[in-house]
């Protein structure tokens, strides 16, 4: 698109300038037809040139840059008015100074005009930037997340599984290979912004195993998504993130069971939704939520990315498929 207006513009305004000039000029009128072209012709590839000589002008680097570009415009109109209007047309001197005027205006004009193309050029630039620094940041913010998901949950797995170990519990192996599993995933999506939701599924089956197994039976959890959806994709471990949020706000208990169910729905979203049972205490937050993953569907070009919805009694994230 910026080539295609740095081209067609400077056409334009050759072709549509002299023609405004022609045909306001009540001498013109006289002119024989051929000749009337044939002036609009010159005065077009004058405009032109002139168009890039004074962007040529623009981009010499040095402090004298100015007085370049006026000498550019006085000995181009010099050239123009010593070939073209003396001795081609040989037009009367009133005529001639117009013509200098005119042309010393159209300067101006195009000095303006490609000043705010380069203006542009440069706010496009910065946003382009802009939008790159933080696109890394996230993508640091993401590898930190992948790396260390949350010291404080390998600590009580490991404590977790010393206990079942010590008491013999038939699912330790089960334990240990889910936790194996869990940070192998994790580790393993270095380098991707978005993940199939398949993937996504795996992973938060994993950790919730491990949850499920630390609290007993304080949690219910049900999962119930559209298998067409599942090569759909979603931000890196958005899903795990939630999950883990949900264990972070709530108490869990035998009689008072945490509710968390994963279900998607017919306008592409996958809702993770769990009843309030607030803690007194909230343990200390990682640094990564839902605010992580609102910006990374803003740096993904997706509209409507997350949506909260909250009440007395319940508490629901909805993440949108890519």
């Amino acid at each position: 698109m910026k080539r295609r207006i740095n081209t067609i513009l400077p056409i334009a305004l050759a072709i549509i300038l002299p023609g405004l000039n022609f045909f306001s000029n009540s001498e013109a009128n006289g002119v024989h037809f051929y000749t009337f072209y044939e002036r609009w012709f010159y005065a077009s590839f004058v405009i032109y040139i002139l168009w890039y000589l004074l962007l040529w002008g623009s981009r010499i680097k040095t402090k004298y840059r100015n007085w370049i570009i006026s000498g550019i415009v006085f000995l181009f109109a010099i050239i123009v008015y010593t070939l073209f209007v003396f001795f081609v047309f040989k037009i009367p001197n009133t005529i001639k100074w117009a013509f200098i005027t005119k042309l010393f205006f159209a300067a101006v004009l195009f000095l303006i005009i490609q000043y705010a193309l380069k203006a542009n050029e440069n706010i496009s630039k910065l946003e382009l930037e802009k939008e790159q620094i933080k696109s890394e940041i996230y993508k640091v913010q993401l590898q930190e997340l992948r790396t260390k998901v949350d010291p404080h949950f390998l600590f009580n797995s490991f404590n977790t599984l010393r206990t079942m170990i010590r008491n013999n519990n038939p699912f330790s192996e089960q334990f240990v290979m889910n936790l194996s599993n869990f940070y192998r995933m994790t580790l393993t999506l270095n380098n991707t912004s978005t993940t199939l939701l398949k993937e996504e599924i795996d992973v938060l089956k994993s950790y919730l195993f491990l949850i499920q197994t630390r609290y007993g039976g304080g949690i219910n959890i049900m999962i119930d998504i559209d298998e067409e959806l599942l090569k759909r994709q979603l931000p890196t471990l958005s899903l795990q993130i939630l999950a883990e949020n949900c264990f972070k706000h709530n108490k869990t208990s035998l009689s008072n069971p945490l509710e968390i169910t994963i279900t998607s729905d017919s306008n592409n979203y996958i809702s993770v939704k769990n009843n309030k049972l607030p803690k007194l205490t909230i343990e200390e937050s990682s640094g990564f939520g839902l605010h992580n993953i609102a910006q990374r569907y803003e740096l993904l070009k997706i509209s409507n990315g997350i949506i909260k919805l909250e009440t007395d009694d319940f508490f629901e994230v909805k993440l949108k498929l890519i």
